[in-house]
């Protein structure tokens, strides 16, 4: 199986799965309530005076005003650089996917979980995670563009650029979950429909529409296209 069906696998199999998720959370599903209460059990445990301000401090740079801030930059970055495709493909898959958030977020109008949070709520609904969106979109996104731009660059640098956005994604959904502004499945949900799909979907529309920056050499990928 070739690169683009895997990738169109990855991106139909967690489709389905977000949007399993979210016909449970739009039904009130006492598998949701099952999986939330399962992993806040895990986690609530681990709240401490020390580790709180943490958590509400490293959560913030993840609000919207940090993320609009790193797309703009980067994308201004692409755009000096005269990568235009590249800045489209990113910008397209921020807005696409930041209007399929707001717009869940409005017509589910989820309540978030109250009594159980240290920190205010922020003013929308709970289902998916804004601050887990942003880190998968705005931060993971920048870096698969940055990668695919960079071939040259050595595997182990790309690898550990890979790893840490991961790890960004993964700490700051903990930390939404910690706090109790979110329940897991919100997090989860950002995680299926933006990891799980709108990456992927970039990734394809990479290969269609930047073919020199997948095969060329290393000088050619890194040169300007001829917009």
């Amino acid at each position: 199986m070739d690169r683009t069906r895997v990738l169109a696998v990855v991106a139909a199999v967690c489709a389905v799965a977000y949007g399993v998720l979210l016909a449970g959370v739009a039904m009130d599903a006492g598998w949701v309530h099952g999986l939330d209460g399962a992993v806040q059990a895990a986690v609530f445990p681990l709240r401490s005076d020390a580790l709180t301000p943490l958590m509400a401090f490293t959560t913030d740079l993840s609000d919207t005003v940090p993320c609009v801030v790193v797309a703009a930059l980067f994308t201004l970055y692409l755009m000096a650089k005269r990568q235009l495709r590249p800045a489209g493909i990113y910008v397209g898959a921020l807005v696409a996917s930041e209007v399929v958030i707001e717009a869940t977020k409005f017509l589910l109008g989820r309540e978030r979980p109250v009594g159980m949070n240290l920190i205010e709520f922020p003013w929308n609904a709970s289902f998916p995670s804004g601050h887990t969106f942003g880190a998968i979109v705005a931060v993971g996104l920048a870096v698969f563009v940055l990668v695919k731009l960079h071939p040259q660059w050595p595997r182990g640098a790309k690898t550990a650029l890979a790893t840490a956005a991961v790890l960004w994604v993964l700490y700051i959904g903990f930390t939404r979950i910690y706090l109790g502004v979110h329940w897991p499945s919100d997090v989860l949900g950002s995680m299926l429909l933006c990891g799980g799909v709108v990456i992927p979907v970039a990734a394809i529309i990479w290969q269609r529409v930047m073919p020199a920056a997948s095969s060329n050499s290393a000088t050619d990928a890194c040169a300007p296209n001829p917009e």
